[in-house]
């Protein structure tokens, strides 16, 4: 996975880490841009000097039962141009449900801000990090929470919906837009866009679930 964060960062293709996937990607950039060899988590490395992911308070190590950070959670934006916050319409909080005991130790998040490294997203007390974002990047993006666990096939959770995006090339487009997509009645065929005909495959999808249901 480090080897993973470190290819899409370096190549500026699009990522998108979820959980540990953020936590790693914290490590791959404490090692390889802030230059501390040995940064890890302590869920791998107990004696490690440099311990940029670590357990959280309480969490009884050793003790594995009833000890993880679970449920919905709320996540506050501390940034206006981030675009996760764009992506989820701009709202000042989210509510997205966790699943962890390990978090990134914020005695290293100035480093990693100074250095590019940005943690957009963070809990109401401002000490658990939530969402970070790498600036100069198309989509370098990791979330603590579990997005997939309210995402559906025709309403994408934002982080899915995203990277997706980014992947086929459309998201500063779709982002330009306001996250919206243009209806194909609004062009004329000479204006018909990629974005247009993806509005009409998803209007496509969603009638024809309409028909199977009425006529079943």
């Amino acid at each position: 996975m480090i080897l993973a964060c470190n290819w899409a960062r370096k190549t500026k293709k699009p990522f998108l880490g979820i959980c540990l996937g953020l936590q790693c990607a914290v490590i791959e950039f404490a090692r390889n841009v802030l230059d501390l060899k040995d940064a890890a988590s302590t869920e791998f490395d107990k004696d490690t000097t440099n311990p940029v992911v670590i357990d959280m308070p309480e969490h009884n190590q050793g003790d594995m039962g009833g000890t993880m950070r679970l449920g919905k959670r709320r996540t506050l934006f501390k940034s206006d141009t981030s675009v996760m916050k764009k992506l989820y319409d701009n709202a000042e909080f989210i509510e997205e449900r966790h699943r962890h005991r390990y978090e990134v130790n914020t005695k290293y998040t100035a480093d990693m801000e100074r250095n590019g490294l940005i943690f957009v997203g963070q809990d109401v007390e401002g000490e658990r990090m939530e969402i970070m974002e790498l600036q100069n990047h198309p989509f370098y993006i990791a979330v603590q929470y579990h997005p997939e666990y309210i995402t559906r096939p025709m309403k994408p959770s934002p982080p899915y919906l995203g990277f997706i995006m980014a992947s086929c090339g459309k998201l500063q487009n779709y982002l330009a837009k306001g996250c919206r997509l243009s209806p194909r009645n609004g062009y004329s065929d000479s204006d018909f866009s990629d974005d247009d005909e993806l509005s009409s495959i998803t209007s496509t999808v969603s009638n024809a679930s309409l028909t199977d249901k009425s006529t079943s």
